[in-house]
């Protein structure tokens, strides 16, 4: 990994949520720059796109029940279109995840 992928996986590490304009602008580099640090830090396993951790996540949220929640109250089988449980992946549609990075368990262990 480059010095540019560690000062970005630690500056993501840092806080909850960054644009990619915040990241470039407080770690000074272009977008070109950035697109290539998610590319090795992806391939690192140190990020993964939102519809991959969405994939891995989800026997762990359905495993024991079969409810988003108890506040939700309805069922996550997919059957139902109409929920509003925010818990569901299926009820988000994909263009507002589609570019979202997840910052894994492996950088949270390196690099906090």
């Amino acid at each position: 990994m480059r010095d540019i992928d560690i000062k970005v996986i630690k500056f993501l590490v840092s806080g909850k949520a960054y644009s990619d304009t915040a990241i470039m602008k407080n770690t000074g580099i272009t977008y070109d720059e950035l697109k290539t640090s998610y590319e090795i830090l992806t391939e690192n396993g140190y990020l993964e796109n939102y519809t991959d951790y969405l994939l891995r996540t989800k026997n762990s949220f359905n495993t024991k029940n079969t409810e988003c929640s108890s506040s939700c109250g309805k069922n996550c089988s997919g059957n139902d279109e109409k929920h509003s449980c925010s818990s569901c992946s299926n009820n988000i549609p994909e263009e507002d995840y589609k570019n979202i990075k997840v910052v894994t368990e492996k950088a949270l262990k390196e690099f906090e």
